[in-house]
């Protein structure tokens, strides 16, 4: 089948894979909604650490000197591409990734954004608005239940936590979060004490925080459809999770 690389294929995919994906992912969830999983999904697996040294060794100085940084503290990666570096479950973070391209970022202070860490943890709706207006680096995923943050250095990410939780819970707001964050971030890199930057001030919550919503798709024929194809299928009876 020809595809034109300017438009997504989506319209291409015939009705009945369709369907049968929305049968898979619809088991899918209901396996996932039974497991109350609480991390476990991290691989433990590890990246060769002399593969990841001959891969670093070509990047930029900034993404070479973070990754060697954050190896010294949490050991070898868990994966590694050409572009990126990957630890699940390192320290109090839910993931942390060093990409080798970076992004220029002027808040508080001119740097590079190339050092991504998230964290479990549940935004209310009505407080997504306001961390947007915190700071672009800082990205908020209601139905993973995660928050994630990207700078040049670990101290700078723990800081965007630590406020973003206080904006959550009302005692910050997102201007007076940016001048937290200009206070803590001064002195962090003078070698002043900052608790912001030193560790969270929250407790990270021990398990998944998904926001699944509520189904709204009541076409009785389309999901008598997804039910039909989850029966053929025997869904059970494969890995679902």
């Amino acid at each position: 089948m020809q595809h034109d690389n300017k438009q997504p294929i989506s319209g291409q995919i015939p009705k009945e894979d369709r369907i049968k994906v929305g049968a898979i992912a619809e088991a899918t969830n209901e396996k996932l909604h039974k497991t109350d999983m609480t991390g476990t999904r991290g691989t433990t697996a590890q990246a060769d650490q002399s593969n990841v040294r001959e891969i670093i060794k070509e990047w930029p100085l900034l993404s070479k000197e973070v990754a060697e940084t954050m190896m010294k503290f949490y050991g070898v990666p868990n994966t590694i591409t050409p572009t990126q570096i990957t630890w699940y479950y390192n320290g109090p973070w839910k993931r942390t990734v060093v990409y080798k391209d970076g992004y220029p970022h002027d808040f508080p202070e001119p740097h590079t954004d190339m050092l991504e860490q998230t964290i479990n943890y549940h935004v209310p709706a009505e407080k997504v608005g306001e961390l947007a207006k915190l700071e672009g680096s800082m990205f908020v995923d209601r139905t993973k239940g995660e928050v994630m943050v990207h700078c040049d250095n670990e101290g700078a990410n723990t800081i965007s936590m630590n406020v973003m939780h206080d904006i959550v819970e009302d005692r910050l707001t997102a201007e007076t979060g940016r001048e937290k964050i200009k206070e803590q971030i001064t002195k962090f890199l003078k070698g002043e004490t900052a608790p912001y930057a030193e560790e969270f001030l929250f407790e990270l919550p021990e398990k998944e925080q998904w926001d699944t919503d509520n189904p709204v798709v009541d076409d009785k024929e389309l999901l008598k459809d997804i039910k039909a194809k989850k029966k053929s299928m025997n869904l059970d009876d494969k890995k679902l999770v």
